[in-house]
């Protein structure tokens, strides 16, 4: 059983057996349906999903809790599709709609692809990390590494990407450490 709490508070318990198939879906010509799909707890909530459970639409950002686990790794498949569709909707909701597109056009004016949006949202998220491991060397010193456990072994942190979420994370709880 899972339980998910929706945006309007309502909490629901389901059972593996309630949770469909990921849906073989494409918002690359709609991303203002994908953004009204996303999660149901802003003012883009559209009301309705394609996913919909108990007679509750299920908003996009949630199919983690429910593919995670289970379901034959049905996660691994979708996960990378998921995570691109975060990152469009985290960008696109940064300003206007008018904003994103001036953002991501091609050099003869016309709108990126899907592809390319996503291509260039990478790109972005992988100099933000490397800003964040530098930024962390700065102010940890030449001593400077993050570990991790795995088997009961501990291992150092080489990616950017985990050294810059472990990073994040030392600076909210330093900060909450600060106001407390």
């Amino acid at each position: 059983m899972r339980v998910l709490k929706l945006g309007n508070g309502t909490l629901l318990q389901v059972a593996d057996d309630e949770i469909p198939d990921p849906p073989a879906i494409s918002f690359v010509n709609d991303i203002p349906r994908l953004n009204g799909m996303w999660d149901d707890h802003t003012e883009h909530w559209q009301g309705t999903s394609i996913i919909n459970i108990q007679g509750h639409p299920i908003a996009i950002e949630y199919w983690p809790l429910l593919y995670r686990y289970g379901h034959d790794q049905q996660w691994k498949g979708t996960k990378n599709k998921w995570t691109d569709w975060r990152d469009i909707v985290e960008r696109y909701r940064r300003g206007t709609p008018e904003q994103f597109w001036a953002s991501f056009r091609a050099a003869n004016g016309e709108p990126l692809k899907f592809t390319a949006i996503i291509h260039r949202l990478r790109e972005e998220r992988k100099e933000a990390h490397f800003a964040l491991v530098e930024r962390a060397r700065e102010e940890y010193g030449s001593d400077f590494f993050f570990t991790y456990r795995k088997g009961g072994e501990e291992h150092t942190m080489t990616r950017p990407s985990a050294i810059a979420k472990k990073y994040k994370e030392l600076m909210v709880s330093n900060s909450k450490e600060v106001c407390d």
